[in-house]
Parts: C-alpha cells; structure tokens; sequence
C-alpha cells in the first residue's frame, strides 16, 4: 500500500509485513538505548522499503487486444482511454490513492548527463483525472510530440491497497516496433507481466518471440485470451496458444477473460456472471503470485537488514561479557578487541581490501560490460547485412525495420542485465572482506531501464526505396535496344554488307533486355547499400548513447557500492571501539561493580538475542510457500 504508516502499526496486507514492521520498532528502541544512532539509517531504509512497496505488473500486448479495456476491468473504473480509433502512446501507471488523481511526467529535453552520470528526472505536473486521455493517445498527441514520459493516474480501489501498480502500454505498430524495445526495456524492473492477445487467432510469430523474452527477463508471466465473449472458437484458439507455448518452451498459463462479461456482472452485481468473465481467477493469481511473492522478498531484505543491526549490538555485549564472567581472560579478550579495532580501522582506509577489490571488480566489468555490447551490436550487423544481402529492401524493408527496434531492444536490455547481475556479484565479492554474515552486508539494488535512450535516438533506420515503373522499364529497354539497332546498322554499312532489318532489330531486343536488367540491377545495389547505411547509422547511434549511458551506470554503480560499504566500515568501527572502552572501563572497576554490569550485560543480551529469534522467525515464515 502507498500509505504512511506509524511505527509498530502493522500493515492490513500481510501479518509478515507488520511483523517486521514491529521488530523495526524493537530494534529502533534498542539502538536508541545503546547510543547507537549510527545503525538508525539502516533501519529507516528499511521500513521504507516495507511501507511503500511498489508491486508492478505490466500490461503489454499488440495494437487493439484489450489492454486498456483490461485494465478498465479490472478496477472497474475508466482509467486508460478505449475507442476503436484510439491508440495508446504513453505508458500509464495506475496506483492507489484516496482520491482520483492524475500527473504527467515530461521527458526532459535531451540534456547530457551530469560529472556522476545522473541524467535529468522527467518533469512532473498534476492533471486533471478527466485529461488523461489527451496525453496518452495517438490521437491527442501524436507520435507523442508531447514528450510524455509516462503518466500516473490514483485511484481508490482495494485491488491496489496492497502496492500493485498496473502499468498500460502503448502496442502501437506490433511487438516488432519501437515501443516494443521500450516494453523490454522495463521487462527487468517488472515484478509480473501481463500479456494480452485476443481470441480472434492464435499466438503470431513476434508474440512468442516476445513471450520468451518477457519470460527470460521477468520472474512471473501470464497469459490472458480476451474477447472471449465475441469470438465463439475461443477454446480452440487457448489450445492452440497453450500448444505453441509448450513447444517454445514458455512455463505460464493461460487465462481467458471477458472485459464485457466483466462490465455487465459489475452492473447487474451478478457473481455468477463475473465467474465466467474469467476477472477472479486472474485476481487470484495477483494477489498469489505477484503480490506474495513481493510481500516475501521484501520481508526477507528488511529482516537482514535488522539481522545486521541487532548482530552490531550483539557483538559489543558478547565480547564485554567473556571479560566481566572472567577476569583473568580480560586482557586476552582485550588484546583480541585491540586486534579487531585495528582490523575495523583498515577497512575504513584508501588501502582496504575491500577498496581494492570495488576498483578491480568495476575496471573489470566496465571492460566485460562493453565487449559484450560491442559483440552484440556486431552479430546485429552482422544478421542484418546476411538479410539485406539475400533480399530486396523494397519488398522487406517494412518487416525489416521493426524487426531491427525489437532486435536493438532486447539486446540492450540483456546487456543491462548482464551489467546488473555481475554488479550484484560484485557486492557480494566486497562483502565477504566484511565479518558478517554475506546476505546482511551485500547490497542489493537495481540499474535503471536504458531502453528510454533507445526511444530518444534522433536517428531511424528509415529509407526512400525507389523500384522502376513500368514506364522507366519501357524507357531503359527502348534506350538500349535503339542504341543495339544504331550499332549494328552502323556495322554493316562500314563492312559493306546488307544486314536487313532482322538482324538489327535482334541485337536491339538483345541489347535492351541486357541494359533492363543491368539498370534494375544496379538499382537494386543502391537500395541495399542505402539499406545497410540507414541500418548502420540508426546502430551506431544506439551504440554511441548506450555506451555512455553504460559508464556512468558504471560510475553510480561504484558510488553506491563505495558508500555502502564505507558506512558498514565505520559501524563495524564504532561497535569495536564501544566494545573496548566497555571492556577497559570494567576492569577497572571493583569486583561488586563488576558484577552487577556482568547481570545488566547478561540481560541486554538476551533481549538481543530473543530480538533476532523473532526476526528469523519472521524471515522463514515470509519465505514458506502459502498454503
């Protein structure tokens, strides 16, 4: 849910959510109590991450298969404009919020990147809830002159109570299009992906490209047949679709839906009728697999980030403990603290291990990261000159060109993938320089969607072709046939023969047909060397922008991953030297004051310890797979 939620208060969605909301709570009070206010910001970020999570489903699917109407369906509410003549152009974004609301956001203009890499943020300005149809339809705002980013539109509905953000998207042109490179694009940072094709035939060619795709890049994947209502054969054709998925080789099921069904139930308030709309069943999964599954991740990553917090308390405790319950072990346990500070203080420096390894690990796969771009972008040239080669760009070019977006799209997106996984085993390579446990300490996080730079390339892969008419055919045989006559007239009269007419007149047809098809092979090499320069530069543009943009993720990356562990540097800091003064000052303190701090230290630690139990707890739980 998109709410603000008061300390210890739990969340309606999910008793693990509350639960580790409540141990956040615990923890804060504990830190407080030991002075240390250091270890708060971790567990701030952390209830952050549980109070507003943003599960986000995209809808994506062809031009005119019932995306919007979907949607409209769903929440029973008119959302996304739907008209026969009308497209979308824009992404829209539906959230929960206590009342209808709407905002645009603006791409910003194309403005470079700034010293760190960070590029403008779009800018946002509240609409009118009635307006979103002038900013997110071809019709209003065509080839998005506009420069809409995208648009978010609020609305009360208790579907979206939980955090679930239904995403529409534009389907213009077919999945072979540009919008569709942009969909992929977003594929990664999705939680689920809804993809919509109506009954009217069974999965096309692009469609389970697009499938196996989205289902490569994105954890949960489901089909939806809509229009079931207004085509009869619709289980066939769910047959059908369920057979090519196998072959391919796609795990996902089928759902079929009737968003007119729908709307009529919702009318009539007609249980029956909304069943076989086929809406609850897709509900079900949503709230099973999407929204579950979020809920556990996110329980999980709060829980070792509280695990981490209360592990630094713990370790200060243990450690005065052994001194107090042996006296004669002190300067033992004080020399090993001694030992540990001087540990913790070289991590904190230039020289440290772990610094060492950040600045290799990022050299490294800056290089890795590149080399892999560039081999993509050369088999795409590579594929593309094989194509343009074996066919004439005047009969493929309208097939050639959107598959070159999708083909440039998914590329791109798997290389950002790529980049973000051996980042993440990057951070987890750095953590192990660390004592504590890998998953406390390893920074998880995601790199933004690059596919948006694809869609502000100034350059398509567009060509005039020109193909000879019937009159210029006419004209280039006429043209050579009458200079083959003039020649061969020409050549008896100098020899001092009679050719007659026939001869002449054969050597003119000859001759014709021979500058016919030289004139339409010479044509057609213009049009596959201008197919391969509009193919070429379109690429290379993409690869410009994707290589910068590349760096400074890059330089962001390091940024993140420097600060992150440079703050658990300085707390693992703190904790030693808490631990050492602690220890120093008991020893010289009288047998009695010993042991009265030996029974408060043994008693602050249980808390501890009985604070972690319950976390874990928490964790497994949130974990266990629902009844």
């Amino acid at each position: 849910m998109v709410a603000t939620i008061e300390e210890g208060q739990k969340q309606e969605r999910s008793r693990a959510v509350g639960e580790a909301l409540g141990a956040i709570v615990q923890a804060k009070a504990a830190v407080k109590a030991y002075e240390r206010e250091d270890l708060t910001g971790r567990l701030e970020a952390a209830r952050e991450k549980l109070e507003d999570p943003a599960f986000h489903v995209l809808v994506v699917g062809e031009f005119k298969q019932g995306k919007s109407s979907l949607i409209n369906a769903l929440l029973n509410a008119p959302v996304c404009p739907v008209d026969d003549d009308i497209a979308t152009s824009a992404p829209t974004a539906v959230s929960w919020s206590e009342q209808p609301t709407a905002a645009v956001l603006y791409r910003a203009a194309d403005e470079p990147a700034d010293a760190d890499g960070e590029r403008p943020e779009p800018e946002r300005e509240k609409i009118d809830f009635d307006r979103v149809h002038e900013y997110v339809t071809e019709g209003a705002n065509p080839e998005n002159e506009r420069r809409v980013h995208s648009v978010e539109v609020g609305i009360p509905r208790q579907l979206l109570a939980d955090g679930l953000v239904l995403v529409d998207t534009p389907g213009v042109g077919g999945l072979g299009s540009a919008h569709s490179s942009i969909t992929i694009g977003a594929l990664p940072m999705a939680d689920a992906v809804i993809f919509v094709s109506d009954a009217s035939q069974e999965f096309s060619g692009p469609e389970l490209d697009f499938l196996k795709t989205a289902r490569s890049m994105c954890p949960n994947l489901l089909c939806v047949l809509t229009k079931t209502d207004f085509y009869p054969e619709w289980r066939k054709i769910k047959e059908l679709d369920e057979g090519h998925l196998k072959d391919a080789r796609v795990k996902t099921v089928i759902l079929p839906i009737s968003s007119t069904l729908r709307a009529q139930a919702v009318e009539a308030d007609d249980q029956e009728l909304n069943d076989e709309s086929g809406f609850p069943a897709m509900v079900g999964y949503l709230q099973r697999e999407v929204i579950a599954n979020a809920d556990a991740l996110t329980v999980k990553a709060a829980c070792n980030d509280i695990i981490g917090v209360v592990d630094q308390l713990a370790a200060q405790f243990t450690a005065e403990l052994k001194s107090l319950q042996d006296p004669e072990q002190a300067a033992e346990v004080m020399r090993q603290l001694e030992s540990a500070k001087e540990q913790a203080d070289r991590l904190r420096g230039q020289a440290a291990k772990w610094q060492q390894t950040l600045g290799d690990g990022v050299a490294d796969l800056q290089g890795d990261v590149d080399h892999d771009l560039r081999t993509r972008i050369r088999r795409i040239m590579q594929e593309s000159d094989e194509v343009i080669e074996a066919t004439d760009p005047a009969d493929t070019w309208e097939e050639f060109e959107p598959w070159l977006y999708r083909r440039v799209g998914e590329d791109i997106a798997n290389n950002y993938q790529y980049l973000q996984l051996r980042a993440q085993e990057l951070s987890r390579r750095v953590a192990e320089h660390f004592a504590a446990d890998e998953e406390q300490v390893a920074l998880e996080f995601t790199v933004g969607d690059p596919i948006q730079l694809v869609d502000q390339v100034g350059v398509e892969a567009q060509i005039e072709v020109e193909v000879m008419g019937a009159g210029q055919k006419l004209w280039t045989g006429v043209r050579g046939g009458y200079m083959g006559v003039i020649m061969f007239s020409m050549l008896g009269g100098m020899i001092g023969l009679a050719l007659g007419p026939l001869l002449p007149v054969a050597a003119g047809l000859v001759l014709g047909r021979k500058s016919l098809r030289d004139e339409k092979e010479r044509q057609l090499a213009m049009r596959r060397n201008q197919a391969k320069n509009a193919m070429r530069k379109y690429v290379d543009e993409v690869q410009f922008q994707l290589a910068k943009d590349s760096r400074d993720t890059l330089r962001r990356v390091n940024r993140q991953l420097r600060d992150h562990y440079m703050a658990r540097a300085e707390e693992l800091m703190r904790s030693v030297t808490e631990t050492l003064n602690a220890a120093q000052q008991n020893a010289k303190g009288d047998a009695a004051t010993r042991q009265k701090r030996l029974k408060d230290v043994s008693a602050e630690l249980d808390r501890v310890k009985k604070l972690r139990q319950n976390v874990r707890k928490v964790a497994t739980e949130a974990a266990a797979p629902a009844p």
